[in-house]
């Protein structure tokens, strides 16, 4: 609670619900499943979404929607129930794991797109697109925002512009 604990600006990365906060919009990033080449190797690339129930997968605890996966395909929706080997509240976590060869992840572009071009990490079915989340910085009122907030959240929207498309 940013106004009950005193802060003066968060950075959240969400769909945001409606609320009283006021947040501006920074950046944008989407969710990607993929692996490492080793793990796929070793135990094949899923071609679709309901295969993942069979695959190892490494989930983020905080994920909205727990362990069910959804997915805008080809022939529209898709949801599939994972049975996650290891749960975690750290998206590094994830990757890490991942890195490692224990699994398939669901995590943001901002967190494995250096991996995915580098390579030790493999996008997995592309053509299902899972969600895309804002990052927003999330500020209690409009009317009395102090300079250093003003200045923070100027410096990110400016560094985000910058290495969007990296995302």
């Amino acid at each position: 609670d940013l106004v009950e604990e005193g802060y003066d600006v968060a950075i959240r990365i969400a769909t945001l619900p409606s609320s009283t906060l006021i947040s501006k919009r920074l950046a944008s990033t989407r969710m990607v499943l993929c692996a490492s080449p080793v793990y796929l190797k070793v135990h094949g690339v899923p071609r679709h979404p309901t295969e993942l129930a069979e695959h190892t997968v490494i989930s983020y605890r905080y994920w909205s929607t727990k362990d069910e996966w959804h997915f805008d395909g080809p022939q529209g929706l898709v949801s599939v129930k994972t049975r996650p080997c290891m749960h975690t509240n750290s998206g590094d976590t994830c990757r890490a794991a991942a890195l490692a060869h224990q699994g398939i992840i669901l995590q943001p572009t901002f967190l494995v797109g250096d991996d995915l071009a580098a390579g030790t990490l493999v996008e997995l079915m592309p053509e299902f697109r899972s969600l895309e989340l804002g990052i927003y910085a999330i500020y209690p009122t409009r009317k009395y925002v102090s300079p250093k907030v003003r200045a923070l959240i100027d410096f990110l929207a400016e560094h985000f512009a910058q290495t969007r498309s990296a995302w």
